[in-house]
């Protein structure tokens, strides 16, 4: 997500602002200093697509500072800073190897979240697919990482002899000084931050993992199997395994004091799947597979044999309960879909003897009839007022402001200390 990506950025720009602060560079070798400047390359490339996805593509040749606005005159001098680079986009293994230098390793990880966050725009980021304010927040965010970046780059050009300068540091920088100011005049839009690339759920092979890693496995596998519909039987089988998954996975967090609100929330939701389960026993439907079914079963049986003591780490906690809403909003998509498209079937007797049943005890008469033809259907109603699909999304993210402000405060705190150093002062190592 577009808010993951930037808050790592401003993680590692961050740190690296307070090294530079506190002249903790020495020690880098040439080939660490070509390396750093090829991850200056990706976070430059970073910026150059936030400045332009606000904005529609427009021609900049002919143009002058007077002519252009902030936000052009911001591209512009990154398109020249960009430009005059001579070292390349680092490689996969360079941004996937963490690197032993503490200094090197912080640019890769600023740059590999540059790399993921150029997923963001193609993904829910373009012009049409966001309100003014939303579009003034990505603005602002790419101002301020520009400011870093030549904060950054100025203190390396005094400290260390083989660096690269920015092409018009001193403009890029007042460029993005005027753009975020530019940019702060409108109210921001913290909703943008759940916007962008998701990666997509991926099949987790291979052995068992213990303890309750074993159970997220096995509900991850059954999520990544989600995407094609399963067959009525099978569809009632993963109904049980959630209520059994929801029921100890509650168990388990009452336990531990951190898991308080976790243990609630999923004693809930085991009552959903067991009114669900209740209202799906008459539900069949031969369109489909199994293959679901078969992980829920084992991410029941594996949390069965879990006991309810030790610690749990926190992590694991959240990222079952992540999996959880995942798999409720594709069960609600797959039961509407079933009945829309009329693949699952209900079956509801009619009053009529069946004669030709055997036996002399004869049994009432029954139908199957679609999903959808009651528009009241219980079991309608009931997925979609209690898998709840679609939450209300949140008007900020929940560590945005904060976040935000204190890369703005270390950007400030790096260009104040360079101002309060005396020009004649040599530069210290």
């Amino acid at each position: 997500m577009y808010g993951d990506n930037t808050a790592a950025m401003r993680s590692e720009l961050a740190t690296l602002l307070q090294l530079a602060r506190n002249h903790h560079t020495t020690g880098l070798t040439p080939g660490d200093v070509e390396l750093i400047a090829a991850f200056r390359t990706s976070l430059t490339l970073w910026c150059q697509q936030a400045v332009r996805a606000p904005n529609p593509i427009v021609d900049l040749g002919g143009t002058t500072p007077r002519s252009r606005g902030p936000a052009e005159e911001l591209r512009h001098r990154l398109d020249q800073a960009r430009t005059g680079y001579t070292t390349g986009l680092p490689d996969l293994d360079q941004l996937a190897t963490p690197h032993p230098q503490h200094v090197v390793d912080t640019w890769r990880r600023a740059a590999k979240a540059a790399v993921l966050g150029e997923h963001d725009f193609p993904a829910g980021l373009s012009y049409d697919q966001m309100s003014d304010e939303q579009a003034m927040t990505v603005l602002k965010d790419a101002a301020e990482i520009t400011r870093a970046l030549t904060g950054l780059d100025r203190h390396y050009t005094t400290t260390i002899p083989s660096w690269e300068p920015i092409t018009d540091a001193n403009l890029l920088g007042r460029a993005a000084v005027v753009c975020a100011a530019h940019a702060g005049y409108t109210p921001p839009d913290y909703r943008i931050d759940h916007k962008g690339w998701r990666p997509p759920v991926q099949l987790a092979d291979g052995p068992a993992l213990p303890g309750l890693t074993g159970v997220l496995q096995a509900q991850n596998n059954l999520l990544f199997h989600l995407q094609h519909q399963p067959d009525g039987y099978s569809l009632r089988l993963i109904l049980d395994s959630q209520r059994i998954v929801s029921r100890h996975a509650a168990t388990l967090a009452q336990h531990d004091s951190r898991g308080a609100g976790f243990a609630d929330r999923w004693a809930e939701r085991a009552r959903t799947y067991t009114l669900l389960v209740d209202q799906t026993r008459n539900l069949r439907g031969l369109v489909g597979h199994g293959h679901a079914a078969a992980e829920g079963a084992i991410a029941a049986a594996r949390i069965q044999k879990l006991q309810p003591t030790g610690l749990i780490e926190i992590q694991a906690l959240r990222h079952l309960d992540a999996l959880f809403t995942h798999i409720d909003r594709r069960l609600h998509d797959v039961i509407v879909a079933g009945a829309r498209d009329r693949s699952y079937l209900m079956r509801v007797t009619i009053p009529r003897i069946d004669l030709t049943a055997p036996g002399a005890v004869k049994a009432p008469r029954a139908r199957h009839v679609p999903l959808d033809v009651r528009p009241d259907s219980p079991l309608l109603m009931a997925v979609a007022n209690r898998l709840d699909p679609r939450p209300t999304p949140l008007t900020r993210s929940p560590r945005g402001v904060t976040e935000r402000r204190a890369f703005i405060d270390a950007v400030d705190s790096t260009e104040t200390s360079r101002r309060s150093v005396p020009a004649s002062s040599p530069p210290r190592l």
